[in-house]
């Protein structure tokens, strides 16, 4: 039997990351019949060290992040050593990249790099001047290293590896990620959930816009919060719902946005819903019963806040950048990222249905693995 080693930051339980992207491939391989072990972070103590269930073992290695590099190598060199019938490694960006192609060199193993997101001089705007020089400098460095194949999961990906990284167009695919439309289902949403959950946000007789994501930079959370109060000056009916997955800005956001609510008069700053880490099917119950989303993004690789929303026939607010215009369709307002004014125009247009309805896209996580699959078969 075949084996595939995936060199991951986060497997599961660990939620809402790449590891979601993977948890799809991992299953997949499993029912081509590969074994399959992944190297992944050990986040939580009160995880098992080592498990194995039927032709997948999860090793979990590390606690640290200055310490992964050296833990990922002498446990990758261990797997190598113990399975020989290991075909490729797959591993992902940024950092869980390095080991992977540190054991390539000693062991003459494919190693294949899953891209999700090329910042290059978004680093600049993400970053103090210092910090954006390293993080720079970081990314260029794992571009530097061996890799026999890049999957890239947007033309936006592909193209930025071409254009500031000069790799081949012999080592480039692309295979988009994939929706999970069974999950993402308006159908699959009872209506004692909807009851639930429309009382629990105070949902009627309110015109309901939705945040949910995490709290980082590039997800242009800081314009939104900004223009927080002006939204609500601006439309009376509307209410602001932050779902936010706990992560390192959350708690700078969550008194951000409070502070800036502190001069309004009480009935409006309750308008405003603050929440923390629903349950993948409270979130689904809840982008499914409001009006619409807001997905502020200053840069995209491929993420599944915006085709989730669109499985589910919700319309959406976002951004015309990087690769967003490739990826979403149905009823979607564009605006300029990092530009409040533009931001409280799109909410109007939307709310007075002025748009364009955009043509319907597919994407199937059985597409993307095909393509996966006939690389793993290549050896």
């Amino acid at each position: 039997m075949a084996t595939l080693l995936y060199i991951l930051d986060y497997y599961l339980p660990h939620k809402w990351g790449v590891e979601t992207v993977f948890e799809q491939i991992i299953n997949r391989s499993l029912k081509e019949w590969y074994k399959v072990i992944v190297l992944t972070s050990w986040y939580d103590k009160n995880l098992k060290k080592e498990e194995t269930i039927w032709d997948l073992q999860i090793i979990r290695a590390w606690n640290s992040r200055k310490s992964f590099v050296w833990q990922w190598f002498i446990e990758g060199r261990k797997i190598l050593k113990n399975n020989p019938d290991i075909i490729w490694i797959h591993t992902s960006t940024y950092g869980w990249a390095i080991p992977a192609s540190f054991l390539w060199k000693i062991y003459n193993k494919k190693v294949l790099l899953t891209v999700h997101e090329i910042f290059w001089k978004l680093w600049n705007r993400y970053k103090p001047r210092y910090s954006a020089w390293i993080y720079r400098l970081f990314e260029r460095f794992i571009f530097q290293l061996h890799f026999d194949l890049y999957h890239c999961v947007s033309s936006y990906t592909l193209n930025s590896l071409r254009v500031y990284y000069w790799i081949s167009d012999k080592k480039l695919f692309l295979a988009h990620n994939g929706v999970d439309y069974d999950f993402w289902d308006k159908k699959k949403v009872t209506d004692e959930e909807s009851k639930n959950i429309r009382g629990r946000f105070w949902l009627d007789n309110k015109r309901n816009l939705l945040y949910f994501w995490h709290t980082w930079i590039s997800k242009g959370i800081d314009l939104l919060i900004d223009s927080t109060t002006e939204l609500l000056k601006q439309e009376q009916d509307l209410q602001l719902i932050y779902n936010f997955i706990p992560a390192k800005r959350d708690s700078y956001i969550k008194e951000k946005l409070k502070s800036n609510l502190m001069d309004l008069p009480s009935k409006e700053r309750w308008r405003v819903k603050i929440w923390n880490g629903l349950s993948k099917e409270e979130l689904r119950a809840l982008v499914a019963n409001v009006d619409w989303v807001i997905a502020p993004s200053l840069s995209e690789g491929f993420w599944s806040v915006h085709t989730e929303t669109l499985a589910l026939w919700v319309p959406l607010i976002t951004t015309y950048v990087a690769s967003l215009p490739e990826v979403v369709w149905w009823d979607v307002i564009f605006f300029a990222p990092d530009n409040k004014e533009d931001l409280c125009k799109a909410v109007h247009k939307l709310k007075v249905w002025d748009y364009k309805r955009l043509e319907e896209k597919h994407f199937s996580w059985d597409d993307q693995y095909k393509k996966l699959l006939d690389w793993y078969k290549s050896l």
